[in-house]
Order: C-alpha cells, then structure tokens, then sequence
C-alpha cells in the first residue's frame, strides 16, 4: 500500500533523478551509428509463408497433401477403390475416369493391404497417430514460441 510519506520520497527521488539527467553533458552520437541502424532496417527479416518463393510453397503444400492422403488411407475403415467408386456416383459427368481411377485405387490398395501383415498394420497405424502427436505438440510449441518473440521483441 502506498502511503503519503512514500509517495513523497518517490516524487523528491524522481525530481532528483530528472535534474542529474538533466545537467549531464550531451553526448554525440557514434560516427558508425547511422550506418549500423540502416543496416539493421535493410536486413532480410524472418517472414510467413507469403514470402516464400512458389517453388517451395508447392513442394511444401505437396509434402503435406501426401501426408494427409496416407492418414486417411492408413486410417480409414474402407478402401480407397470404394471411396472413389461412391465419387462417381456424385460426379456423374466424370463416371467413367472416376471410376477406372477407384480400381486402379482398390487394386493397388489390395496388393499392398494384402502384402502388409496385420501387425504391421497396427502398429503403423499406432504410430502415425504418435507422429501426428509429436506434429501437433510441435505446432502448438512453434506458436507460443512466436507469441513469446514477438511479445519480447515489442518490449524492446
């Protein structure tokens, strides 16, 4: 709690403080000062993902399409061929090369589901989601990170 007799002694201490700034000599900046303030303005900052170039934009998009694609067909119940043949069925103008593309899908699907032995299968599957754990936890880790920079950059 503040007390009047406190509130006294922090006002006479800022006064004071304020007249020794006040009758210190005024110093010149550095010569080098302006050169190292445009440089640091001009550097290349660390930026979003708008400011990368298109070539590693699609290849990052890409990488993470494929992941999503191979989640889905690890995980699901049912098999890709079923999947696109009931597509077909929506996108009635396009039937016949949705449907040539389901079996396609449903053969490959069942000459690798068939290849892989059942506690393969499960432990994959086991794993994935433990990968996608670790994905997620170092997301939300990436995130506070960036708060907390950005946080302590504007109390510089």
């Amino acid at each position: 709690m503040n007390t009047p007799d406190h509130d006294a002694r922090a006002d006479k201490l800022a006064a004071g403080l304020d007249r020794l700034a006040r009758s210190l000599p005024h110093r010149p900046a550095p010569a080098t000062l302006e050169a190292r303030v445009l440089a640091a303005v001009a550097a290349p900052r660390l930026r979003g993902f708008d400011s990368w170039m298109p070539v590693w934009r699609g290849a990052f998009l890409s990488v993470g399409v494929g992941f999503a694609a191979a989640s889905v067909w690890l995980l699901l119940p049912f098999s890709l061929g079923d999947a696109w043949v009931t597509l077909s069925d929506l996108f009635s103008q396009a039937s016949e090369r949705v449907t040539a593309l389901g079996d396609a899908a449903r053969v490959l699907s069942g000459m690798v589901s068939g290849a892989l032995p059942d506690w393969l299968r499960v432990w994959g599957k086991l794993g994935l989601m433990v990968l996608a754990a670790l994905y997620l936890a170092t997301l939300a880790a990436g995130a506070v990170a960036w708060r907390w920079w950005q946080t302590d950059a504007s109390v510089r």
